[in-house]
């Protein structure tokens, strides 16, 4: 439970680390090109509460699958691996989808993909990291 409780965490905070990295500086001038595709900043920080439960929801559960499916191997491989499978189901989807739904260049899809792909590598090898020998 302690290995959950840290992996969560760390994993929430690298997750909101990255996001503020992607989003509030790299991505910013693409978001500024197309300012009827997004909230103001203020709607957008009034409604953050949300997005600070959902990221946490996303960072818990992200570190108990992974638990569920640790395998004896080097950890690092398994930490991408992980990562690699979960951008699939969940980066690239709602990438796509958000593609139709909004008004947004696909260049802007691709670097998003790019950045979810990017990020949940991070949080793979973190949470991997942190269960590391639980079960060799």
């Amino acid at each position: 439970m302690k290995k959950l409780a840290l992996a969560t965490i760390a994993g929430y905070v690298a997750l909101m680390a990255t996001n503020y990295v992607v989003h509030s500086i790299w991505l910013m001038a693409d978001y500024a090109a197309i300012p009827a595709s997004h909230r103001s900043p203020e709607g957008m920080m009034h409604r953050f509460w949300a997005m600070l439960i959902g990221q946490f929801f996303f960072a818990a559960l992200f570190a108990y699958i992974y638990q569920r499916g640790i395998e004896p191997k080097p950890w690092p491989g398994q930490g991408i691996r992980y990562a690699i499978m979960v951008t699939f189901l969940t980066v690239v989807p709602y990438s796509l989808s958000d593609y139709v739904v909004y008004i947004v260049p696909y260049q802007l899809v691709i670097k998003w993909m790019i950045a979810g792909g990017i990020q949940l590598g991070i949080m793979g090898l973190i949470v991997a990291a942190i269960y590391n020998n639980q079960r060799t």
